[in-house]
């Protein structure tokens, strides 16, 4: 039966308010910064502010549902920020949030197909909505493909723990996360059958590229599938490719935006945490600063991101079921983190900071 899909953007989105000054122009010089390769996700997270990492944390309902599964299910896609529960776990120590983890997997899981896929079952109002168009199997795949990348940031962090491995307390949990391995490789096997319309639908995004490769990788990782690890490594090199040489900005739309290129930046630390010394990871390091100091360009003294010259994420631009896009500061505030552990320059983590303090 043909479905709707929407794709909602994930994690906090806020309205841009009114600029203060321009933005500075891009410059085709890249600025030379130092990553430290050898410092993992894990570690990243834990030089983030607890309450900072308390504060993106969402509940899941007494079912395990998240976002806009909540009040009826949707589609995994928006059980997306079971990411936040790891990170609070791992960073804590939380058994509760470990739970709610797995509550998580368990409602996801509810919904799975038999060919590794999962359900859309969208609200009547969407459905019976003339400005919705039918989902194309390139939806439904993308959106499997999104759950499967936030999937496997929480289980690759969950097994670079000493705590969630070893710890008595968390025995029980580890081993009930355990038996959902055939149906995460149920899910794995449906991407790997549709990759090629993954590579098709995605090709000119490199963010949604990011997510594919992620998604591919991490969850290879997690089931020592080697074939899957290839795969991710396709993908986030087709993302590479979609770099501007003079500038350093992910091409979205065949130009510059602010807030896809945040999204860009957030996903390409993840993953460069999570890969070993390669070429790979070399090239993407590389690419990563350049695409940060032209990130930086767009964030006025204020801390607003300026849309201005966006492609994307504009007043006027592209909307969502009616409403305008807005800059996904999430993101970029993360990538501004992330950065700021890997070059350990609390610089980034101010700039972070004026970010937040201007949008809440």
């Amino acid at each position: 039966m043909k479905n709707l899909i929407l794709f909602i953007a994930f994690g906090l989105t806020l309205n841009s308010c009114g600029k203060e000054s321009q933005p500075m122009e891009p410059d085709s010089i890249c600025e030379e910064v130092a990553m430290n390769s050898n410092k993992n996700y894990n570690a990243i997270v834990s030089d983030f502010d607890e309450q900072q990492l308390l504060r993106s944390v969402e509940e899941p309902n007494d079912s395990g549902a998240l976002s806009r599964n909540k009040e009826s299910y949707f589609h995994v896609r928006f059980q997306m920020k079971m990411t936040n529960l790891t990170d609070i776990a791992i960073y804590s120590q939380r058994v509760d949030a470990l739970e709610a983890f797995l509550k998580n997997l368990e409602y996801s899981f509810n919904y799975q197909e038999g060919n590794g896929g999962f359900q859309l079952i969208p609200p009547p109002e969407l459905i019976n909505d003339p400005n919705i168009p039918p989902a194309t199997e390139g939806d439904r795949v993308s959106a499997v493909a999104f759950f499967a990348y936030s999937l496997g940031i929480s289980l690759t962090s969950l097994e670079g723990s000493d705590w969630y491995l070893n710890s008595n307390e968390t025995q029980s949990i580890r081993n009930q996360i355990r038996q959902f391995d055939l149906r995460i490789g149920s899910t794995l096997n449906y991407l790997k059958a549709n990759q090629n319309i993954l590579q098709q639908v995605d090709e000119d995004a490199p963010n949604r590229l990011f997510f594919d490769g992620i998604a591919f990788y991490l969850i290879g990782e997690y089931l020592n599938d080697i074939q899957a690890k290839e795969i991710g490594i396709g993908f986030i090199q087709s993302a590479l490719e979609l770099i501007d040489e003079s500038s350093g900005y992910f091409i979205e739309g065949g130009g510059w935006d602010s807030s896809y290129n945040g999204v860009a930046l957030k996903l390409g630390f993840e993953i460069f945490s999570m890969l070993p010394t390669s070429d790979i990871k070399e090239e993407l390091g590389q690419k990563l600063v350049c695409a940060m100091d032209w990130q930086l360009t767009r964030i006025l003294p204020s801390g607003e991101i300026s849309t201005e010259g966006n492609t994307r994420v504009y007043p006027g631009g592209e909307s969502f079921l009616g409403n305008e896009k807005t800059v996904d500061v999430e993101k970029t505030v993360r990538a501004l983190k992330y950065f700021a552990s890997l070059t350990d320059n609390s610089n980034y983590n101010n700039i972070a900071n004026q970010v937040l303090d201007f949008y809440e």
